[in-house]
């Protein structure tokens, strides 16, 4: 073998045990690498573009072709750095602009065509729970603290106690979005205060959630909040920390300067420049809004966050499991049953997954989760259950869940019984065909638990056929055992002959 072909393979075996975080924020697309020793992870590159995507929502909140374009050229970037890289070791997240662009699956179908990767959208509260996690594990010593973000679109709150978020908040707060209280380019007192009176009224109502006296010390974690104290410490000043007089001292500086154009200060990137006024007049009424004196600042965020949950994920742990513990118990719903039915559906699953393509794993996710969540809403009434239990799980707050998932879940629960409502598979980031699979065996899983007594079903055959047909061999003794399934199949059989699917057995 030549020095070039052995350099090759040990490059190769080197990227393979490197793990990648993605952030996909409105002000910029972040990337780190990192290697994991088994134990932690090092950080061994960043990778920081600036794209403003939150600057090309327009007024009906359309995500403009042009903002879309710099997005995908951002990311070819990335890619190349991403080669070699197993799939499993990246996590790649969207965070406020493509939560609420509403063409936002445009930019994501392009965009993981490019990455070869999925990419979850995350929702505000998941945003600052995954924030909190990078910022928390890098300062073990802190023991009760605020930690804030602001970010291109959104501002994130996170009240917690050592590694443990209590309380979470993520505002429509942004230094690219509030660019319109300085429209016309000018830095004086007016704008200023446009700024900071509306940023203060979207805090006001999380205030009492997050004064003073509900933590020890404040931690900054964002590009924003670093850019200014940044431009802090240019001035000369050598406090370890951001002050209030800190805050006000550089909008006295700005209003000298008078246009955006014209900012020139030490500490401050050029690309930040667009942006630097926007975050400082959030950051101010933050302090007077939740009384900060101080605030340190944090080199982690959400990449870090990210980075901890694929470490999870490596020793078998899925945060997402504790979510749907959490839910059940929440709503007091009947876990024995969810189990009898996930039980009757890892059965069929284990017959159709195959010639239906739903063999991914996240796809057994899927069918297990909305097996143990489908009576969530019994908990407000038996009467629409699959219409409570659906809107639960669309807007409950899911650590660990994208908005994607929990979409797809929700219509998946919402077609448990009854009418299929197939439209609402149609749009989804997932193939409808699939969507509609899970929903099938979970329909018949439920079905076969009719009678809630725990029933076995493995003398049945389930024989899946094309376009989602399903055949099903019944023995006889079988049968004549369970007269109220057979009676229940044959109203199935009609709800899916609405929709031109074919539902058949033979009972032998």
């Amino acid at each position: 073998m030549t020095k070039i072909e052995n350099d090759a393979i040990e490059t190769n075996n080197e990227v393979r045990n490197h793990y990648a975080a993605v952030d996909l924020g409105s002000n910029s697309f972040h990337m780190a690498i990192a290697k994991h020793d088994g134990q932690s992870f090092q950080i061994i590159g960043k990778i920081k573009e600036k794209v403003q995507l939150a600057s090309g929502l327009d007024e009906n909140d359309y995500l403009s072709e042009e903002a879309i374009k710099r997005g995908l050229d951002c990311l070819e970037l990335f890619a190349e750095r991403l080669k070699g890289i197993p799939n499993q070791q990246i996590k790649i997240v969207a965070t406020y602009t493509l939560r609420k662009a509403k063409n936002a699956q445009d930019f994501i179908k392009k965009a993981e065509s490019i990455l070869s990767s999925p990419i979850e959208i995350l929702p505000g509260t998941e945003e600052a729970r995954l924030i909190y996690n990078g910022v928390s594990h890098n300062h073990p010593d802190i023991n009760r603290a605020l930690v804030i973000d602001i970010g291109g679109g959104s501002t994130e709150i996170i009240l917690g106690q050592k590694f443990e978020h209590q309380q979470l908040d993520s505002l429509s707060l942004g230094c690219v979005t509030y660019k319109r209280y300085f429209a016309d380019q000018l830095l004086n007192e007016e704008n200023f205060q446009q700024a900071i009176l509306n940023a203060s009224l979207e805090i006001s109502p999380t205030e009492h959630r997050y004064k003073a006296i509900h933590w020890q010390h404040c931690i900054g974690s964002s590009g924003s909040i670093e850019a200014v104290y940044k431009v802090v410490q240019g001035f000369g000043f050598q406090d370890t920390h951001l002050k209030k007089k800190h805050l006000y001292f550089l909008k006295s500086k700005l209003i000298e300067i008078g246009h955006i154009d014209n900012i020139k200060l030490e500490g401050l990137s050029s690309s930040r420049v667009n942006t630097f006024a926007m975050g400082l007049a959030i950051l101010i009424a933050l302090f007077e809004e939740l009384n900060i004196e101080e605030m340190y600042i944090s080199n982690a965020s959400l990449r870090e966050g990210i980075l901890l949950e694929l470490a999870d994920e490596l020793k078998g742990f899925d945060n997402r499991d504790l979510t749907v513990a959490s839910l059940i118990n929440r709503f007091n719903i009947d876990d024995k049953f969810g189990i009898e039915v996930k039980s009757t559906a890892q059965t069929i699953f284990d017959q159709v997954s195959d010639l239906w393509g739903i063999y991914d794993p996240h796809y057994k996710n899927l069918l297990d989760w909305s097996c143990l969540l489908h009576e969530v809403g019994l908990s407000i009434s038996y009467n629409k259950l699959r219409y409570h239990s659906s809107h639960i799980i669309q807007y409950a707050d899911m650590p660990g869940f994208s908005l994607q998932t929990q979409e797809t879940l929700a219509a998946i629960v919402l077609a448990q019984h009854k009418k299929i409502y197939l439209e609402n598979f149609k749009n989804k980031y997932e193939p409808y065909m699939d969507i509609l699979a899970i929903t099938q065996i979970l329909r018949m899983s439920i079905l076969f638990n009719i009678k809630r007594d725990n029933i076995n079903i493995s003398d049945l055959v389930f024989v899946a056929e094309k376009n989602n047909e399903l055949f099903i061999k019944i023995p006889k003794a079988w049968s004549d055992s369970h007269q109220l399934i057979i009676f229940e199949l044959e109203k199935e059989q009609k709800y899916w002959a609405y929709h031109n699917l074919k539902l058949s057995w033979l009972i032998t």
